[in-house]
């Protein structure tokens, strides 16, 4: 790269980092990001809501109980997009532009290698699998149909377009990286009924996982292209000849990665946990709880949104040595976040059979589902939070902090929750599990995040 067009793109990037009002510059890199979680959101629920037109119970539980094998591509995603993408922001703030090219390639590359892995893994050893998501015998098949699109043919395009999306999302170009995103969602949801239903292919849920796969190939076309086209004004790299194993590259993107990376793999363990509960009660309350783990994700994705969004300002700032504009970040995303998920979380509660009732007919799933949904959006406000605390640990490359919210969240709140409230509540208290532990997470995300600002503060006045 040129001398020349690096200092122009320095110029572009010191723009938006360091001297756009904090308002503008989160609201550009945030808005991009929750307009593609909504239309991710979206595209989930297609899945579900095209399914159930099919009226069949073991159809939508199929894709309920495929859903952890799908979040696992997560674990990947972020051990290479959030770790990745950390580096790179951080890499720009120290104006090491070489080193944010080296380590998006080898974000890339092995990314592509674990994902790979990751479907021959899912190809050899499905049947032992399906048994462990919960599959019974009326289900495993039309899982094994679903998955062996989304996952044994579609993990290497599902996990390089989401890995990509925060690679280009690092160095602030939020809006090609969410427009990436939402071209294969879109598509999906186009694809959805043609596949799904009668009057299409009639596949049911195969038909879905299809779908999925098609759409997540587009996506990665649009970032191959996106690349290409602006190369030499950007610094996201695939080229092959920028990867080596880099271990000081790999040990800092493993810092931040393999916490996050670990988040998510717990997540899949909690949502195996939590089926395996609800399949003790029928396929009707497993419906009823996929379904609304599917509504409570439209203010969750929205959380996570604006915390994706917000990270690159965050580890720019945090890598520069601007504490100030970092906590005006901070500040300004959380007070924004909080007041929509308060407002989103009253629309629930009161309106939860009506929500239900435009994705299922069946009076008894809506019961379920209603009840449900209740104990899950009451902790949506401390989600948020929570969501933000670790978005900040990931910029700043502090792995150690995310990590402990991942054990937390999971093996010591959650899943004991899970275990307790069935026996004190049967059925109905699964869904307050997640509820009980975000409320302990959010006072302990408070704590740490004025800890981390005193502390930068003290080594700022000690330099």
């Amino acid at each position: 790269m040129s001398n020349e067009k690096e200092a122009s793109m320095e110029a572009q990037k010191a723009e938006l980092f360091e001297r756009a009002p904090i308002p503008r510059a989160v609201m550009k890199l945030a808005i991009p990001t929750v307009l593609s979680s909504l239309v991710m959101v979206i595209y989930n629920l297609a899945d579900t809501y095209f399914v159930e037109m099919l009226n069949n119970p073991t159809q939508n539980a199929a894709v309920t109980l495929a859903a952890p094998v799908l979040l696992a591509f997560n674990a990947v995603n972020n051990l290479f997009g959030v770790g990745g993408s950390s580096l790179m922001s951080r890499y720009l703030g120290q104006k090491e532009y070489k080193a944010v090219q080296k380590s998006s390639a080898v974000s890339f590359y092995c990314a592509l290698g674990f994902s790979v892995m990751f479907s021959l893994a899912f190809l050899i050893f499905h049947t032992q699998l399906l048994v462990i998501l919960g599959a019974a015998e009326d289900t495993a098949a039309v899982t094994w149909q679903y998955l062996r699109w989304t996952t044994v043919c579609g993990a290497v395009p599902a996990i390089l377009n989401v890995v990509m999306a925060n690679l280009v999302r690092a160095e602030g170009s939020a809006l090609h990286a969410s427009i990436g995103t939402m071209s294969g969602c879109l598509l999906n949801i186009i694809l959805d009924p043609v596949f799904i239903l009668p009057f299409g292919l009639d596949m049911g849920a195969a038909g879905a996982g299809l779908a999925t796969f098609i759409s997540n190939c587009v996506a990665c076309l649009y970032f191959f292209t996106l690349i290409r086209v602006r190369r030499g004004r950007t610094f996201v790299c695939v080229d092959p000849r920028m990867f080596s194993f880099d271990i000081a590259i790999l040990k800092q993107i493993c810092a931040v990665g393999i916490p996050a990376a670990i988040q998510n793999l717990l997540n899949v363990t909690g949502m195996t946990v939590l089926n395996n509960f609800t399949a003790s009660y029928g396929t009707t309350a497993v419906a009823a709880m996929g379904i609304s783990q599917k509504i409570n994700m439209i203010p969750m994705y929205i959380s996570m949104g604006l915390s994706q969004g917000v990270m690159p300002l965050v580890g720019y700032n945090f890598a520069s040595g601007n504490r100030n504009r970092m906590r005006k970040a901070v500040t300004f995303a959380a007070r924004i976040s909080v007041s929509f998920i308060l407002l989103m979380t009253v629309v629930y509660f009161v309106g939860s059979e009506g929500l239900f009732g435009m994705f299922m007919k069946d009076e008894e799933v809506i019961a379920y589902g209603s009840r449900f949904l209740h104990g899950m959006c009451i902790g949506l406000a401390f989600l948020t939070v929570d969501f933000l605390a670790v978005g900040v640990f990931q910029a700043c490359g502090l792995g150690k902090y995310s990590l402990t919210f991942a054990i937390l969240r999971k093996v010591v709140l959650e899943i004991p929750a899970l275990f307790i409230l069935n026996w004190l509540w049967p059925l109905y208290g699964l869904a307050y599990a997640q509820t009980c532990a975000e409320f302990v997470l959010a006072i302990a995300a408070v704590i740490l995040l004025r800890k981390i600002l005193r502390e930068s503060d003290r080594n700022l006045n000690s330099h």
